[in-house]
């Protein structure tokens, strides 16, 4: 594992949050990571703070959805759409958000994604206080100059892939993704709670508004019974 999660009470987490909202990046960015300066830990430790920028992906054919269970924090060991971090550009800049989406699609479950329609849904998220980790090595070093004992939030956007022979597709679950964990799941059947990931829920919602209709104003809304009172 390259890194482990920072402290859930330390206050450096809505720290980095805010640092991060700042750069004012909502879709792909021009780097796979942003340096966010110095921070203090909770223990008093300074630290050099970063965001780095990942996908996930939505593989879909209208009625099922691709999960996962996570391998790693956090959410480990709970169902989450599939995804990781974008990389840098070999010859310089940074992979497309589409692009970052297909490679890890084809990382964690096994599937070819590289000529399927694609299509980013909504903006990045970069106010994810609960993704922010500790690299506990230097693995991250060479691609998004993260060093041991740095500090960094996980920024991400969701990318939708429309397979419409989904159901015969074979899933191989590899990389962050549990052994024999990728699957397919109906998208009816998705709650906020039954997913490890806060903010999947709300990037499959995004997706299939169709699936989720927005809940109606409940009988005791008092603006609800204000219109009975008016209609009488």
């Amino acid at each position: 594992m390259s890194s482990w999660m920072i402290d859930d009470i330390d206050p450096a987490r809505w720290e980095i949050v805010g640092r991060a909202q700042e750069l004012g990046i909502t879709g792909t960015p021009d780097k796979a990571a942003h340096s966010l300066g110095k921070i203090t830990l909770m223990n008093g430790r300074t630290v050099n703070a970063h965001v780095v920028h990942a996908v996930d992906p939505i593989i879909t054919d209208g009625y099922e959805v691709v999960m996962i269970n996570r391998k790693n924090p956090p959410g480990m060991g709970k169902p989450a759409l599939p995804g990781g971090f974008i990389d840098p550009g070999k010859g310089g800049g940074v992979e497309s958000a589409i692009q970052a989406a297909a490679r890890e699609a084809a990382e964690e479950v096994g599937i070819d994604l590289h000529k399927t329609k694609a299509t980013l849904i909504g903006t990045r998220n970069m106010n994810r206080p609960f993704d922010v980790r500790v690299a506990a090595n230097n693995s991250l070093e060479e691609k998004y100059n993260i060093k041991e004992g740095d500090v960094f939030m996980v920024s991400t956007q969701a990318v939708r892939f429309d397979v419409p022979d989904l159901a015969r597709t074979q899933l191989v679950a590899g990389d962050d993704a549990a052994p024999g964990s990728a699957r397919r799941v109906k998208i009816d059947s998705l709650t906020k709670d039954s997913l490890g990931i806060p903010d999947h829920f709300a990037m499959i919602e995004a997706t299939f508004p169709d699936h989720f209709p927005s809940p109606r104003t409940p009988p005791s809304d008092p603006g609800c019974t204000a219109q009975k009172k008016a209609a009488l």
